[in-house]
């Protein structure tokens, strides 16, 4: 099976446990956009692992793959695969040559063009991906077949330095030093990684071949995605699973099935648009039941509602075969619980999602409410059965398949890879 997991929110939906849960089915798993700013939490028999830039199934899979797409902090990845490493990593690691590579002067810059933009600033986790990803397609980025080579680093470097002068000016990068420290450090970080560079499409194209169950993982959520999310409040990527074609250079048409991860409510991290964000008491409660603190930043997530006219937008860009919902549990502790059915404008239903500020001033939110089913019995858990759960939860997650018409067939109950159930009927079993 060659399959396909991405959030369906704003990020931070669980993606990352559901992979690592799937990663016993798949051999290869495959990550096609974004970087370092997107982490990733497993736990595994009672051991917390953090992912940011290593997929998350490689505590499992044989092989785990960093897509062309995604742009890679070299030092950070060392440091990275080495923990892997010491840890129970087995999975053969392997890095597109055709990656794109965030530099120290990247991620300077990243604060400094957040300052620019004042009031439209996007809070992002300044680990320098959007400026990265604008040198890429302004045709003057560095890739990581380039840190083989010194003198091809410390000219993509003065490149970069002189395009975005007006930035870097009196910044530490303004030192010829400087830039020729971070040439040389990238320099020697590429003859450490050397080993694990390969043109990857063809390695993926290769493991295709060989019959071997690939999943593809990708970072962020639809409503993060640069063409289609709230923009300008999102990330510098596109997070559709038909992405994946450019990230990872492997043919959509052959995905079997594509999973959409959603949490059983809303949370954000970063300024924009969030139809349903709650405040107040509400909010601090959810998010301290949920630990809703960014991976990367520790920065506490806003959160809201559980919103259906998004996740219909979103299955349908991504043509979503199941869901995996996430965060039932914490979900569960709440003692009043809402559902956004429809967005109106002036009093009539909108059949799209507004992305214009004013449009989304005038959104009127239509709401429905469903039972708590309250705290998780650790018994009823260790049994992985879904008839044993709570029937409110079950209600809850019949209304979310009978809306947005799709099947949940993966539920995770609680942080543990164990605490998850695959329903009777998935594809999944016949893996």
């Amino acid at each position: 099976m060659i399959g396909a997991v991405l959030g369906l929110q704003f990020g931070d939906e669980g993606k990352g446990k559901i992979s690592d849960f799937l990663s016993d089915k798949f051999q290869v798993e495959v990550r096609f956009n974004g970087g370092a700013n997107a982490g990733h939490t497993v736990v595994a028999n009672g051991e917390k692992y953090k992912f940011r830039l290593v997929p998350s199934g490689s505590l499992r899979c044989e092989t785990v793959i960093l897509g062309n797409g995604m742009v890679i902090d070299p030092l950070a990845l060392i440091v990275e695969i080495n923990n892997l490493m010491s840890s129970k990593c087995r999975a053969k690691i392997k890095i597109s040559k055709l990656a794109h590579v965030v530099t120290p002067m990247h991620k300077e810059l990243d604060k400094k063009e957040e300052e620019v933009r004042s009031k439209l600033s996007l809070g992002t986790t300044a680990q320098g991906i959007g400026p990265t990803y604008e040198d890429k397609y302004a045709r003057s980025g560095i890739r990581m077949t380039d840190l083989q080579n010194l003198e091809i680093l410390r000219e993509k470097i003065e490149i970069i330095y002189r395009m975005k002068l007006n930035l870097l000016s009196g910044t530490e990068f303004s030192d010829a030093a400087t830039r020729e420290r971070i040439a040389q450090d990238l320099h020697r970080a590429g003859k450490e990684l050397e080993p694990f560079l390969e043109y990857t499409e063809s390695t993926i194209y290769d493991l295709y071949k060989q019959g071997k169950n690939i999943l593809f993982e990708g970072a962020q959520g639809t409503m993060l995605d640069i063409d289609f999310g709230m923009y300008p409040f999102v990330t510098s990527s596109n997070a559709l699973a038909g992405a994946l074609s450019l990230g990872a250079g492997f043919p959509f048409r052959k995905v079997d099935y594509v999973i959409g991860v959603v949490k059983a409510y809303m949370s954000k991290v970063g300024a924009g648009p969030f139809p349903t964000e709650i405040h107040g008491e509400q909010a601090d409660k959810l998010r301290e039941f949920g630990d809703e603190y960014g991976t990367v930043t520790r920065r506490p997530r806003r959160v809201g509602w559980l919103d259906l006219p998004m996740l219909k937008y979103s299955i349908r860009m991504n043509d979503v075969d199941a869901i995996a919902l996430t965060r039932l549990d914490t979900l569960g502790e709440m003692d009043k619980i809402r559902i956004c059915t429809s967005y109106k404008k002036n009093g009539k239903e909108l059949n799209y999602i507004p992305r214009s500020f004013q449009e989304l001033e005038e959104l009127e939110l239509t709401f429905m409410e469903v039972e708590s089913w309250g705290k998780l019995d650790p018994e009823i858990l260790k049994k992985h059965d879904y008839h044993l759960l709570p029937q409110k939860m079950k209600d809850y997650i019949r209304i979310i398949e009978n809306e947005l018409r799709v099947p949940v067939e993966v539920l995770s109950l609680g942080e543990g890879r164990e605490n998850t159930i695959v329903t009777q009927g998935s594809r999944l079993n016949s893996l």
